[in-house]
């Protein structure tokens, strides 16, 4: 332990337990391929996703704007059953913390959003019954 902040050296702690609303995002959309496997920050296995979700003008809001896209890691027990229902063009929702992901490709570090899930809903309830 370390005596002047209390705490193991190493990473550090969030300031509470479960903080609120921090870096937190809920999205709808539908995975954009099949999902893969892939390992999280402590070499964790998760179920990694790309999801595509639809975002409104700024200025008018019933105008399409673009498609964005977030990687979704998906730690090992979140999502259940629902999982094993993952396919390309899926609609899901999904909540979570905001993070980034590293991959490498060419030699070249790259990063993503990502969102680390904490939630996971499949099938046409998850985009509000399109």
């Amino acid at each position: 332990m370390c005596d002047s902040c209390h705490r193991r050296p190493g990473r550090r702690l969030f300031p509470e337990a479960s903080p609120p609303g921090l870096n937190y995002a809920v999205v709808t959309g539908r995975l954009l391929d099949e999902p893969r496997e892939g390992g999280g920050p402590g070499g964790n296995p998760v179920l990694v996703a790309d999801l595509e979700f639809p975002v409104a003008h700024p200025e008018h809001p019933r105008l399409l704007w673009a498609y964005a896209t977030y990687v979704v890691e998906l730690p090992g027990d979140v999502g259940g059953r629902d999982v094993e229902g993952l396919r390309k063009g899926t609609p899901v929702l999904v909540a979570g913390q905001l993070s980034q992901r590293l991959s490498l490709e060419d030699g070249r570090a790259e990063r993503s959003p990502a969102i680390v899930a904490s939630l996971l809903k499949v099938g046409p309830q998850a985009e509000g019954g399109r």
